[in-house]
């Protein structure tokens, strides 16, 4: 059906940026600056680049994410025309919650640097009871070798001491049926094409 399905992009560090808005036009050129295609294809372009306001800079700030995307959402329907739609957040991530800041344009840090993770009660459970689904892709965070014991309050420790609470947390976010991992760029394609048709298959509307 035309205009049956809408995606936009909302990247984040500090903050939730939303990158490219709800779109029905899914098939545009990766060379048009104008379409989401070409979004897509230089999202790395907004990494910590520590210059971006609407992103700010600093740690993975996920539950404030997830907070600002239940805000941008103002209703939940049921699928069943334009006016009734029915939203679905993808949640892409390594699930290691970072809470520290970054003053913009190389200014001091603040804030704790020890990794933890998301709080899917506080985060989560928001969204899915007003109805949204959350599919989480985990894209698992790896253990840090050599650990340099010495650097930023080793950082690095508390980031490995963290890695073992990633996946339930995750899980705990994300609607069931609708949690996922991958290790592989191959792997990540594949979980994000059986994300897609899992939301497109539960999203069709019947008689």
């Amino acid at each position: 059906m035309t205009n049956q399905y809408r995606v936009g992009l909302y990247p984040f560090i500090q903050y939730l940026y939303q990158y490219f808005p709800l779109t029905s036009s899914l098939s545009g050129s990766s060379t048009n600056s104008s379409t989401i295609n070409y979004a897509a294809a230089n999202l790395a372009s907004l990494l910590d680049t520590n210059l971006n306001a609407n992103l700010g800079s600093g740690g993975t700030h996920i539950d404030t994410a997830l907070s600002s995307i239940n805000s941008l959402i103002a209703s939940v329907g049921t699928g069943s025309s334009q006016s009734d739609r029915l939203p679905y957040v993808f949640l892409v991530t390594d699930g290691a919650q970072d809470n520290q800041i970054r003053a913009l344009s190389g200014g001091a840090w603040s804030g704790s640097n020890s990794a933890t993770v998301i709080n899917p009660s506080a985060s989560c459970t928001p969204l899915k009871t007003r109805g949204i689904t959350i599919a989480v892709l985990n894209i698992p965070y790896q253990t840090i070798s050599p650990v340099n014991s010495s650097f930023a309050g080793n950082e690095d420790t508390a980031a490995n001491n963290n890695l073992a609470n990633i996946p339930a947390s995750l899980q705990g976010c994300a609607s069931s049926g609708f949690y996922f991992t991958a290790n592989t760029p191959a792997d990540v394609v594949s979980a994000l094409n059986t994300m897609f048709n899992q939301a497109v298959a539960s999203a069709r509307i019947t008689n």
